[in-house]
């Protein structure tokens, strides 16, 4: 065997390593920013929630429309579901409380919650593309599943 042959074959082999040990580090480095921030982004929410149903207990309009706003910035505008839950806020802003919207809020952020929780499990595997597409359940599919098994329209409904 040649040495030049060897050589070549010792660079080639090097090469390929480093761009394997850059793409593996890349990738840890991102899933764990991205992980990070989704995992803010989930308490936030979580506290705000909290937060919107002491408001609408209490019915505080100015609070309510305070929540609404930031809410509004953690929300994806262009997402019907995500818009659903803003609109669920703003039906508390207008109406008294005679509905029981704080737990209908409380469960459109679990189903949005549990699905950014599914799409972050997904993300931080090696192969996420393998994996199935997860979808997002709807409130309305939610509702419908609940009447099927013969279950309140909520929890604690009247």
């Amino acid at each position: 065997m040649e040495l030049s042959t060897i050589l070549s074959s010792a660079v080639t082999a090097g090469l390929v390593a480093a761009i394997v040990a850059l793409f593996t580090s890349e990738r840890k480095i991102l899933i764990e920013n991205v992980t990070q921030q989704r995992q803010h982004w989930r308490e936030k929410i979580r506290e705000l929630s909290l937060q919107i149903q002491a408001s609408y207990q209490n019915q505080d309009q100015e609070a309510l429309r305070r929540h609404y706003i930031e809410m509004q910035l953690y929300l994806n505008p262009n997402d019907e579901d995500d818009n659903d839950i803003l609109n669920t806020i703003w039906k508390m802003i207008e109406t008294k409380k005679v509905e029981n919207l704080d737990i209908v809020l409380g469960e459109k952020l679990a189903l949005r919650l549990r699905y950014d929780w599914a799409e972050a499990k997904k993300e931080a595997r090696y192969i996420s593309y393998l994996r199935p597409k997860e979808y997002r359940v709807s409130y309305n599919k939610f509702k419908l599943k609940r009447k099927a098994n013969n279950l309140p329209e909520s929890i604690f409904s009247k």
